[in-house]
C-alpha cells in the first residue's frame, strides 16, 4: 500500500536483514486473480511483512530472526487464500458453480499454508507459538464474521472495527510483536503489537478507499461484497443514506459491473469516503502514540513514516 519509493526506502534501511524475495519462492504460490491484494504485486516490490518483522526487531535492539519473516508472509498468504476461497464459496451461491478452483485456492491450501508458517515458528522460535496461535484464531473469528455478511446484512462501524482487527491488524500486530520478543522491556514489545494494530487498520482502510477510487473498480468492489469484508467507507455511507445499504445488499444478492459503480458513486456522494479519511488520520495518530516506549532511532523514526505513507498512498487518484 505505501508508495513503491517508500518501500524500498523501508527497505534500504533494513535490507541486510530483510529476505530477498526469493527466499519465499517455493514457500507458496500467490493467489490467482486475487481481488484483494491489489497493491502488492511485481517481484521488485519488497514484502511489507518481512519488513515490519526487521523494523520491530532492530527498533527494539534485537537481531532478527529469517524464520519469522518466513512465518509472516505464509500467515499472510494464509490469508489471503481463505478470503478468496471464502469469496468464492459466496459467490458459488448466486453464481454457476466453479467445480475446480484453480491451484489449490481452498480452505485446506490455507490450512496448509498455516501449518507450514506454524512449523516454521515452532523449529526457530517455540516462544513465539502462543502468538501465531492467537493470530490464526483472529483470522477464523474475521472469516465468520464474513461469511455471516456474505448473506447481504449492509456493513456497520463495529463490522468494519472487528474485522479490521481480526484480519489485517492481527497480522501487522503478530509482525510487529515477535519481531520484538526478545526485548529485554516486554512493554515494548506489546506496544509495537499495538503499532501493528494500528497500522493494520490504517492499511485496512487505506485498501477501501483505493478500491473505491479506482477507475476500474468493479471486479474488486464486488469481489469484496461476495466475500463479506465490510468497507468503512461503505459503513460510514450507510449511517448517512440508508439507500447505501440496501445497493449493498443488492450488489451481494446481484453483482454487476453496473450495480458496483452506481453504489461507489453514491458512497463518494453521501460523505463515506471522507468519513473513511478522518478515520485514517485518527489510526495514523494512533499508531505513532503506540511507540512511545520504544527508544529513538533510525527504525522508529522509519514506523512513524511508514503510517504517513500508507495514507497518503490511498488518497491520490488511481
Amino acid at each position: 500500500m505505501p508508495e513503491h519509493d517508500g518501500l524500498l526506502s523501508l527497505h534500504e534501511l533494513v535490507g541486510e536483514d530483510v529476505l530477498p524475495s526469493g527466499a519465499f519462492e517455493g514457500l507458496h504460490d500467490d493467489p490467482p486473480d486475487d481481488p484483494f491484494l491489489p497493491f502488492e504485486r511485481g517481484p521488485e516490490l519488497p514484502r511489507i511483512r518481512p519488513i515490519l518483522v526487521v523494523l520491530a526487531a532492530r527498533a527494539s535492539g534485537q537481531d532478527s530472526d529469517a524464520d519469522l519473516q518466513r512465518a509472516a508472509e505464509l500467515l499472510h498468504k494464509a490469508l489471503a487464500v481463505h478470503d478468496v476461497a471464502l469469496g468464492r464459496e459466496g459467490g458459488r451461491r448466486r453464481r454457476v458453480a466453479r467445480r475446480v478452483l484453480k491451484r489449490g485456492v481452498t480452505w485446506l491450501g490455507g490450512n496448509h499454508l498455516t501449518l507450514r508458517a506454524i512449523e516454521l515458528a515452532q523449529a526457530a522460535r517455540p516462544d513465539v507459538l502462543g502468538d501465531l496461535l492467537s493470530t490464526v484464531r483472529e483470522f477464523a473469528d474475521g472469516h465468520e464474521l464474513m461469511a455471516e455478511l456474505q448473506e447481504g446484512r449492509p456493513p456497520t462501524r463495529e463490522d468494519w472495527m472487528e474485522h479490521a482487527d481480526r484480519h489485517t491488524g492481527a497480522l501487522f500486530a503478530f509482525c510487529c510483536k515477535v519481531g520484538a520478543k526478545t526485548s529485554a522491556n516486554p512493554r515494548i514489545s506489546e506496544d509495537l503489537a499495538r503499532y501493528g494494530r494500528h497500522l493494520g487498520r490504517l492499511w485496512h482502510i487505506a485498501e477501501d478507499v483505493a478500491v473505491l477510487q479506482q477507475v476500474e473498480l468493479q471486479q474488486a468492489l464486488v469481489a469484496r461484497a461476495l466475500a463479506g469484508r465490510p468497507m468503512l467507507p461503505v459503513a460510514c455511507a450507510i449511517e448517512r443514506t440508508p439507500s447505501v445499504g440496501r445497493l449493498w445488499t443488492q450488489l451481494v444478492s446481484h453483482p454487476s459491473d453496473g450495480a458496483a459503480s452506481w453504489l461507489a458513486g453514491l458512497v463518494a456522494e453521501s460523505g463515506g469516503l471522507t468519513a473513511a479519511r478522518e478515520r485514517m488520520l485518527q489510526e495514523s495518530w494512533n499508531a505513532r502514540q503506540a511507540l512511545h516506549s520504544v527508544p529513538e532511532s533510525h527504525y522508529r523514526t522509519a514506523l512513524e513514516r511508514l503510517v504517513g505513507s500508507v495514507a497518503v498512498a490511498s488518497i491520490r487518484t488511481r
